[in-house]
């Protein structure tokens, strides 16, 4: 069986909604999200622990990362946090008023794909669901997509928003990316991102189930830093602090953490000094007990050592949990092969890629969405305007 549609679009997560939001209005009937699963958004509505972590009020482009510098920044301009906010606020979303991470009102990220879906079924949108797409082509003009159990699609445009490489269990397990390379687009190596780390264990020896405070480094592809929660683990490390700067270090670098970041390292000697002066133990009161303790024998009882080693404590970083456990995957289809303010493929006239499968990623705290949704409204504008 086989059906037309001015524009498919295979992927029904972020970026596949938000461009079938946009291009439904247009052409209606005439646009169809292709999503592999029963169910389109599941991981959108997963996000932000399920409260939605959708945009931050500062997208500015050192918040990103890609293969091709400065690729990410003409689509982060035509789409700052105005007009995030703005297009949410016509479907519906309001956002928290606080400064950084946004979220919807309602603190359920399921509301933002509740309104994506209604918008697209409202404009007469449609969208075929447990259509795993296995070949996509160009012939006569049109694209062609073909599923797993033979219905095929037939499209003037078409998108490719079928995200990464994280979270298999919820549809994006990275074989799509051969679509892609059916065009002749390269993929550019795929790491986790926002996962635990894993790391030398000895260091770590009775801290499991610790959280500390801490400024957090890593090198690795990249150098990141960020200031958080930081959880000791049986493997590694996690929190807050750490998923920000993983996918610096998630195939391997060094981890450097950094205690009581509110005082200089002369600031944490004195006090050291304080209580040496007392006769009591050094980190008590100052540190959590487990974690002192590990610190003070690492020193050796020399209190600018222990100082020293409270402000710049390293870990080998081995790996990471691995793609199952990660929000986000860093790669993915060259961001040299397409056209920067459009999303549109330099490869094939009419296809265009958006979202996390291309090669772009962003730190924690909603910047991936947020470039999902520029990078599906650019391509959805291009398609508008152009076609």
């Amino acid at each position: 069986m086989e059906t037309k549609y001015k524009t498919a679009i295979v992927g029904g997560g972020a970026a596949g909604l938000v461009a079938a939001a946009r291009l439904s209005e247009k052409y209606g009937g005439g646009v169809c999200v292709l999503e592999r699963g029963e169910r389109a958004g599941r991981k959108l509505s997963l996000t932000g622990n399920g409260q939605g972590n959708i945009t931050n009020s500062d997208v500015s482009p050192e918040h990103y990362r890609s293969g091709k510098k400065g690729f990410p920044d003409a689509v982060l301009a035509a789409f700052p946090y105005e007009s995030a906010r703005e297009f949410y606020r016509s479907a519906g979303i309001f956002l928290t008023a606080e400064e950084g991470k946004k979220y919807p009102l309602s603190k359920q990220a399921s509301s933002v794909t509740d309104a994506l879906r209604f918008r697209i079924e409202k404009a007469g949108g449609k969208t075929a669901f447990s259509f795993r797409a296995v070949k996509a082509e160009r012939r006569g003009g049109v694209y062609i997509v073909t599923a797993e159990d033979g219905r095929r699609v037939t499209a003037e445009t078409l998108i490719f928003a079928f995200g990464g490489a994280a979270a298999k269990h919820l549809g994006t397990d990275g074989t799509a990316f051969a679509l892609a390379e059916g065009f002749g687009h390269t993929i550019t190596p795929l790491y986790p991102s926002l996962v635990q780390l894993k790391t030398e264990t000895e260091p770590l020896r009775g801290l499991k189930g610790i959280r500390a405070e801490a400024r957090v480094k890593a090198a690795g592809r990249y150098a990141a830093e960020s200031r958080g929660d930081l959880l000791f683990t049986d493997y590694g490390v996690s929190g807050s602090a750490v998923f920000a700067v993983s996918g610096a270090a998630s195939a391997g670098g060094v981890l450097e953490a950094e205690f009581l970041p509110d005082f200089s390292e002369r600031e944490t000697a004195a006090m050291l000094e304080s209580r040496a002066a007392l006769g009591m133990p050094l980190t008590g009161g100052i540190l959590h007990n487990q974690l002192g303790r590990m610190l003070e024998k690492r020193a050796g009882g020399d209190v600018a050592a222990l100082a020293r080693l409270i402000k710049h404590f390293c870990l080998k970083v081995t790996g990471s949990l691995g793609f199952d456990a990660a929000q986000v995957s860093a790669g993915g289809v060259n961001a040299e092969e397409e056209d920067e303010r459009t999303m549109e493929s330099r490869l094939s006239a009419g296809l265009y890629i958006a979202g996390e499968a291309l090669d772009v990623d962003g730190d924690c705290g909603g910047y991936n969405l947020h470039w999902a949704f520029a990078s599906a409204s650019a391509a959805a504008a291009h398609i508008a305007e152009e076609r």
